[in-house]
């Protein structure tokens, strides 16, 4: 079993690489946007004569020029971010693989690939399919024999907008909050990210929406809000429990330093959990439902060890002898060791006050050899 251990990267370099990756995109957004707008009157001008209009395509207006020209940069920058869509996903890709699970990265590349691909297809659909239809069904509904009709150019262009740029938001949200996840900076019962995201994601919404849509911001937000947080919530379970462990060395006196990490392995079922509030602070708190069986766990551990430099592991169920020998010989070469509680052949450890003062013991117990 390889291990990452060539390069160690610690969280904060994680996120000033993302930070990178963003900042540059948005700079080449703003670039590509200019080269856009030298051609997007050409654009809007056939789309414009495309709609099924009728008679009533002479008699389209712009009552306000600033608002042709709002619309105007508001399409070259919706092409901009179509455009850099594909080489942010790339990056993003690179960036999050080698962090993530088989199962996890397969999950994150569907998202991607989707951002990439289904995303520009829909919004082109969106504009040359779906508006002529509805436009042309408008028009039915609302004819009046003798009434004459004259349309705003500029508020044809801004519906058209608002819906391409709903979906635009929520498929980067999406991406956003689902590196969240990955990252661990969003976890159960760790709500605090996720809510900004979501609040970030409604509020750019019920700001940067069209006037168009006066009258229906707020449940245009809370709908793409609720389509965000339900598809990142689709990513796969972590393997351990959590993505993201608090580690500190408990012996900082001594040369050698002390970290630990308690391992709640079930053992399919059969082994009692570890108490709530019984790991004292600084200890990692991986999860496991059986650890010698479950390769996902196993490579998961293995990462743990060796991002957070646990130099040992405590596993509640077993003595430790059932772990696969290439597991032992990962672990043995980050310099990690290994013991078990046995709580499978323990009567007692149906208490849960005994299985707390276990706990207790055993931290005290690596404590008290990593100052001998």
């Amino acid at each position: 079993m390889e291990h990452p251990t060539a390069r160690r990267i610690q969280f904060p370099q994680h996120l000033s690489d993302l930070y990178s990756i963003f900042r540059q995109s948005i700079l080449l957004i703003l670039g590509i946007s200019l080269l856009w707008g030298y051609v997007s009157d050409s654009l809007m001008t056939s789309w414009l004569e495309s709609l099924p209009l009728g008679n009533s395509s002479l008699d389209l207006s712009i009552y306000s020029p600033f608002d042709w020209l709002e619309m105007r940069w508001a399409i070259s920058i919706l092409l901009s971010i179509l455009t850099v869509m594909p080489l942010l996903s790339i990056r993003l890709q690179r960036f999050a693989s080698p962090g993530l699970l088989p199962s996890e990265r397969t999950w994150f590349s569907i998202v991607l690939a989707f951002c990439t691909l289904v995303l520009p297809i829909a919004i082109i659909l969106l504009w040359w399919i779906a508006f002529p239809v509805l436009i042309e069904a408008t028009l039915a509904a609302d004819a009046l024999d003798g009434v004459g009709s004259r349309y705003d150019a500029a508020s044809i262009f801004g519906l058209a907008i608002g819906v391409s740029w709903i979906l635009v938001c929520i498929i980067l949200a999406t991406v956003t909050m689902s590196l969240a996840r990955l990252l661990g900076m969003v976890e159960k019962g760790r709500t605090r990210m996720r809510n900004r995201l979501l609040v970030i994601l409604g509020g750019v919404l019920i700001l940067s929406l069209p006037s168009q849509f006066e009258g229906l911001r707020i449940l245009l937000a809370i709908i793409a809000m609720a389509i965000t947080d339900w598809i990142s919530s689709s990513l796969p379970a972590a393997a351990l429990g959590r993505r993201q462990f608090d580690v500190r060395n408990l012996q900082s006196s001594t040369e050698e330093p002390l970290r630990l990490a308690i391992i709640d392995c079930s053992c399919e079922g059969v082994c009692p959990s570890v108490p709530p509030g019984s790991l004292p602070d600084g200890v990692a708190s991986p999860t496991c439902v059986a650890l010698c069986l479950n390769t996902h766990e196993q490579d998961a551990l293995a990462d743990l060890v060796s991002q957070h430099s646990i130099t040992e592991l405590i596993i509640t169920g077993c003595d430790a002898e059932p772990i696969p020998s290439k597991l032992k010989r990962s672990l043995s070469s980050s310099g990690c060791s290994t013991k078990g509680l046995s709580w499978l052949d323990e009567t007692r450890a149906e208490s849960i006050h005994w299985r707390m003062k276990s706990i207790t013991y055993s931290t005290q117990e690596a404590t008290e050899s990593a100052l001998d």
